[in-house]
């Protein structure tokens, strides 16, 4: 019972630390219900949650993921609209969550989003199990416990698999752990029987993953290279040969060890996927192997912006930063942070050192029929005999595992190059090697408890306390340190001694995992809100079937879901020209164009570009067309292209039936105030230079905190800070209010000197009023609005390019002096509208 014992209680400690984050924790207390469904359910922490959310509602009133059928092949209206998309999406999510919520729903009353809520925390923590058991097979039970510690609560999986977090990351650890495991105990198992049976439940593992993630393909090629350089270094290095006479090919083939396995796993592996993924599949995921690798190489291969570019994590991190003021636990968007600490990184890499050193000093095991007394010289000679065979028997296991963690590390170490995404599958096996010198260190401990490794317990003890971030001083965490491992050092009965100091160390190994994934899960804020929640309900009850919701593509998947109208651009279609239409929409000081854009993309989708394509065969010149003639009226814009571009009438017409469709569709733009923080991104894609490849980045820098009203000569001043410029100084502004007169300047400074800057424009507006909107330095490259009640006063200052943007028209100057689109609704942080 003891393994399964420390397993519950392994699952219990990660999953507790996983649903923390229900309590969202990020947000202040008088705020969380505005954070929080009708039914008092936190929203979810991301929006592809809200994609797998919708996939799944699907799947259980419709019996298919999609919203149609095309083909025979499901398809997705609600997405990339028009003209959809085919759900072509790995379905184990789908599958598993709705098993459990019919299950569930036996037992009592769950609505499908508390299921999804929780379903992530739930498979996430999983990943204890063929950890524990992995490393406990190669050392004992503190290193299985300490590495399912490590592996579960990684920085990187556990900010994916937290409660509220519902997306296939759950499965990346927990499946490809269990391919491991199964594969090693099958190299390890000394019947026939019991080789199949692990391969086989490998394949099987194998299949299972293949409907979770197409990347399943890394972790063969894993083992595969594994066998190689095992095969390779035991055999042509180290010398060692299979003993014994056999009778032709196939006896050879079934007797090694490490072959065997490795041909029945692929051989099952690739029927089983073929049959119920489809052969071409297969082809697929070698290819998506091969294009991964090549991420940073083609981020722009085409003629319009890659979205990808502005993808966190397909950015390259960093190894380690000390800006957090931590070494041990630095950010989560560096390699060493993203792993769980420099201490998991150090045990990681002197868990493979002290396998190879186990190699080459094995320890004899002894069997307990060996304590038993027998007589003869022949029954001592077989003790002998059977003593040397476990130590071989060991020596085989520690080479195995060696050159296992060896090739795991250095081919995920290599994914890890290519983009921050990957860190989790390096930080896997690394957990899993830590664990291993953990186990290795408290056996050693535990043999050889001297006064120097004692002393050596203390120092590292101590240490690993003085880091932790318990919000406790220094001193007092270095005192806790060394009183926990002087008591151990204290004790002088050896059989209380040692288990005191075994719990310590896997204690103090873990402790930075722990510590750092509770600090993740306590600190969750939900990813939207009401008002963006009742936003989308208002268009779900006042809008046709046919209105397409259009805004940047952060927020798609959950307009689908809210709303229930199609979406033109979503998380799962940002890679397309969309992005520099949509940014371009937003960026232009050109209301006709920007709604003519947007009435493009709403009722035709990509067919004018891409009609008009077929024509210039340069990308770049089509968008210079269309820009010239979208805020056009449909004649006019006929003339400009065939006068100023050539175009024969039949060409431009075929353009037109496309960029000033007869029929438009009816849409609705959401503008919010997150688009704030994302303005130097989609304003690079929306001023996209087709020959250069490039486009500018230009930003909006709201209040964050504003200042007490101070009265100085019958002026009241009252500051704001914007943003931080660097360490020292900050962007902010100066507000002075005297009579009936408001005036505002920009400043740059700190607490010492405060420089007053000018802006290119300021508009005030107080109450419903706008008291100025006026060219104040014609050099100045930043402008600002101040808008305020009373003495309550926010302030965005801006690139001096976004003052007569469309984006600020409409959402900072509530679609003042403009006549191309109409308001619909707002709710807190949010504003609808239409064309006009």
């Amino acid at each position: 019972m003891k393994p399964f014992i420390i397993i519950v209680l392994l699952f219990s400690v990660v999953f507790y630390i996983r649903a923390e984050a229900s309590n969202i924790g990020g947000v202040p207390a008088d705020a969380k219900k505005f954070y929080e469904d009708a039914d008092g359910l936190p929203y979810f922490s991301e929006m592809d949650s809200y994609y797998n959310y919708r996939l799944t509602m699907n799947y259980l009133t419709r019996g298919i993921m999609g919203d149609t059928l095309v083909d025979g092949k499901p398809y997705d209206l609600h997405s990339y609209y028009p003209p959809g998309r085919p759900v072509d999406y790995p379905p184990l999510i789908v599958y598993v969550t709705s098993a459990a919520y019919r299950v569930l729903n036996f037992f009592g009353d769950f609505s499908l989003k508390e299921v999804a809520f929780w379903m992530g925390a739930f498979i996430g923590s999983l990943c204890v199990i063929p950890a524990y058991l992995f490393v406990r097979r190669i050392t004992n039970d503190y290193g299985g416990f300490a590495a399912a510690l490590i592996v579960g609560l990684v920085p990187t999986y556990v900010a994916h698999t937290y409660a509220g977090f519902f997306d296939t990351d759950m499965f990346n650890f927990v499946l490809p752990l269990f391919v491991f495991w199964f594969f090693t105990e099958g190299m390890l198992a000394s019947s026939m029987r019991g080789k199949v049976g692990y391969a086989l439940a490998a394949a099987v593992s194998i299949l299972v993953f293949s409907a979770a993630w197409v990347g399943y393909i890394f972790y063969l090629a894993v083992l595969i290279v594994f066998v190689a350089a095992y095969l390779v270094i035991s055999r042509y290095i180290l010398g060692e040969k299979p003993e014994g006479e056999f009778e032709g090919k196939l006896d050879w083939l079934i007797h090694q060890r490490e072959l065997f396995p490795l041909l029945i796993l692929l051989i099952a592996g690739g029927v089983l996927v073929g049959v119920f993924g489809g052969f071409s599949s297969l082809a697929g995921a070698v290819g998506g192997l091969i294009g991964a690798t090549q991420i940073q190489a083609t981020a722009q291969t085409t003629a319009y912006p890659n979205v990808y570019v502005s993808v966190s994590e397909l950015q390259v991190p960093e190894f380690i930063t000390t800006g957090a003021g931590n070494i041990f636990l630095p950010g989560q968007n560096t390699i060493v942070g993203g792993v769980g600490g420099l201490l998991v990184f150090i045990l990681g890499v002197l868990g493979v050192g002290a396998l190879v050193w186990k190699y080459r000093q094995p320890e004899v095991v002894v069997e307990e029929s060996e304590n038993r007394p027998r007589a003869g010289k022949k029954s001592k000679f077989m003790r002998k005999k059977r003593a040397a065979v476990a130590s071989e028997e060991m020596r085989h296991r520690y080479l195995l595992y060696a050159v296992l963690m060896a090739v795991w590390l250095i081919m995920s170490g290599y994914a890890v190059t290519k983009g921050s995404r990957f860190i989790p599958t390096f930080a896997m096996p690394l957990g899993l090697s830590a664990g291993i010198f953990t186990g290795f260190l408290v056996e050693y401990l535990r043999v050889r408890f001297t006064t120097t490794s004692s002393l050596a317990l203390i120092v590292f003890v101590a240490a690993v306390a003085m880091v932790m971030p318990f919000g406790v001083s220094v001193a007092v965490k270095l005192l806790a340190g060394v009183l926990a491992a002087g008591f151990i050092y204290s004790v002088k009965k050896p059989e209380i001694r040692a288990p005191f100091m075994m719990v310590l160390v896997v204690l103090a190994a873990v402790a930075p995992s722990v510590s750092g994934a509770h600090s993740i899960t306590t600190s969750v804020a939900p990813g939207t809100d009401d008002g963006m929640w009742n936003s989308m309900q208002w268009v779900k009850k006042n809008t046709s079937r046919d209105t397409v919701v259009m805004s940047w593509w952060d927020f798609g998947h959950l307009f689908a879901v809210a709303a229930d109208r199609p979406v033109t651009f979503d998380g799962g279609s940002q890679n397309t020209p969309r992005a520099y239409w949509i940014g371009k929409a937003l960026t232009t000081s050109n209301e006709t164009l920007s709604r003519g854009i947007l009435t493009m993309l709403s009722t035709s989708g990509d067919l004018a570009y891409e009609t008009l394509d077929n024509y210039t065969d340069d990308s770049g010149k089509t968008a210079e067309i269309l820009t010239a003639t979208l805020g056009l009226p449909r004649e006019e814009a006929r003339a400009v292209m065939t006068g100023r571009y050539g175009l024969s009438d039949k060409e431009a017409d075929s353009v037109l039936r496309y960029s000033h469709p007869a029929k438009p569709k009816p849409f609705v733009l959401v503008l919010s105030s997150d688009m704030l923080g994302k303005a130097p991104w989609w304003t690079y894609f929306g001023t996209w230079d087709f020959k250069k490849k490039t486009g500018s980045r230009y930003g909006y820098y709201p209040s964050l905190a504003s200042s007490k009203p101070q009265v100085v000569n019958n002026t009241t001043v009252i500051q704001t800070v914007n943003t931080m410029v660097d360490q020292n100084n900050v962007l902010g502004t100066i507000i002075e209010k005297k009579a009936n007169t408001t005036n505002a300047t920009i400043a740059v400074g700190n607490n010492m000197t405060v420089q007053k800057i000018n802006p290119h424009r300021l508009t005030i507006i107080e109450g419903d009023l706008l008291v100025k909107n006026e060219v104040v330095d014609s050099d100045a490259q930043l402008s600002l609005i101040v808008i305020g009640s009373g003495n309550q006063y926010t302030t965005i200052i801006m690139n001096r390019e976004l003052e007569d943007s469309v984006f600020t028209k409409l959402f900072l100057m509530g679609g003042f002096n403009q006549t191309s689109f109409k308001f619909l609704h707002q709710e807190p942080g949010v504003l609808l509208w239409t064309a006009a």
